[in-house]
């Protein structure tokens, strides 16, 4: 996400019984017993599909913090920049311990930003609200003022640009739908950042059996605050391409992929402009490599294909979920929104 808040700090460690051992902040108050199970062992006692689906379900939402959190430790950057902080490229970047930079240093190591801070947020009014966009847009209000108490926040660190223009909009609270629309349109109807795409894979987790309604709920929550086709084009392919997997996790990608670039043409007929149509098939393309990417291209690093096509790269990889993230986080740019897209990667090894 492309951030324009600069006065807040992150996950603040104050009041907490945290010690630092080396690098890492470890909270002593807590303790285990050897033999305690994990919270999620219940969810994976019952048949094999059963746990296959859990399994992806909890893949997609822990890669969409992990690809965030590790994404972040090269934001902002350029590819040649990283390069010279990790020269040798057969390395993983380290995690959490990376050289932090200004702008990452804003952030307590590990932690993850904004992407999935909204994730969190769309996931709650989906599950508890059904998908009520006036419920959401009072979340984010809320996130904006106070981060998320519970994780020692002060304030939704990395706002976006785009985020904060549309809920300073007249009428946001009353009608988000209309304020985002008039945002957009008092762009030239050119604006079309990434800030939507990172968080709408909590829709296909919410309603990956229900096709219709995931697309419904993936639309309205991209128009709550991303008005342009494009966003609505990223989010429809990201989910659909998510509920695949899970429905027909052996079918065969490629064939899966042309079905989820098709079904998202149709969906959004013609309000996707000829020539955006032709952009969003070489951007999802089979032939696409990071270096066509560009993805630290100053004047373009946010923009919502882009992050979209870091996720179908993913999507694509035969590497492992680490390898590819470090493939992709290399290339500097907005990066932990790109590697929170990365989320369903690894399709081939379901490595999720």
């Amino acid at each position: 996400m492309i951030a324009s808040n600069d006065t807040n700090h992150g996950h603040s460690t104050e009041d907490r019984s945290d010690v630092k051992i080396g690098e890492m902040n470890i909270n002593t108050s807590l303790t285990y017993r050897l033999d305690e199970s994990d919270l999620l062992d219940v969810l994976f006692t019952s048949n094999a599909n059963h746990m296959n689906l859990i399994d992806h379900l909890l893949g997609c939402a822990y890669g969409q913090a992990l690809g965030d959190a590790y994404g972040l430790s090269t934001e902002y950057q350029k590819r040649c920049a990283v390069a010279d902080t990790y020269p040798d490229a057969t390395q993983l970047i380290p995690f959490p311990n990376y050289v932090q930079s200004q702008h990452s240093g804003r952030w307590i190591r590990g932690d993850w930003t904004d992407d999935t801070d909204q994730w969190l947020l769309l996931m709650e009014t989906l599950s508890e609200h059904d998908g009520d966009v006036k419920i959401f847009a009072r979340k984010l209000n809320m996130w904006i003022r106070h981060g998320f108490p519970e994780l020692d926040d002060f304030g939704g660190l990395g706002l976006g640009v785009n985020v904060a223009k549309v809920v300073q909009t007249e009428g946001f609270y009353e009608n988000p739908w209309e304020a985002s629309r008039n945002a957009w349109e008092s762009t030239g109807r050119q604006a079309a950042p990434n800030g939507a795409v990172m968080r709408c894979s909590a829709s296909a987790v919410v309603h990956y059996n229900n096709i219709d309604k995931m697309k419904s709920t993936a639309i309205q929550m991209c128009q709550t605050t991303h008005f342009d086709p494009r966003c609505v084009a990223s989010c429809v392919a990201v989910c659909l391409a998510i509920a695949y997997i899970i429905q027909s996790p052996d079918d065969d990608l490629e064939s899966l992929i042309g079905r989820v670039q098709q079904e998202t043409l149709a969906t959004l007929g013609d309000a996707l402009l000829p020539i955006y149509r032709e952009e969003f098939l070489w951007y999802t393309g089979q032939d696409r490599t990071l270096d066509d990417l560009r993805l630290d291209d100053d004047k373009v690093i946010g923009y919502t294909f882009k992050c979209l096509a870091a996720g179908f790269y993913g999507l694509r990889s035969t590497r492992s979920f680490q390898e590819t993230l470090n493939d992709l986080i290399r290339q500097g740019g907005d990066a932990d929104t790109n590697g929170a897209s990365d989320s369903y990667n690894n399709h081939n090894n379901k490595k999720f």
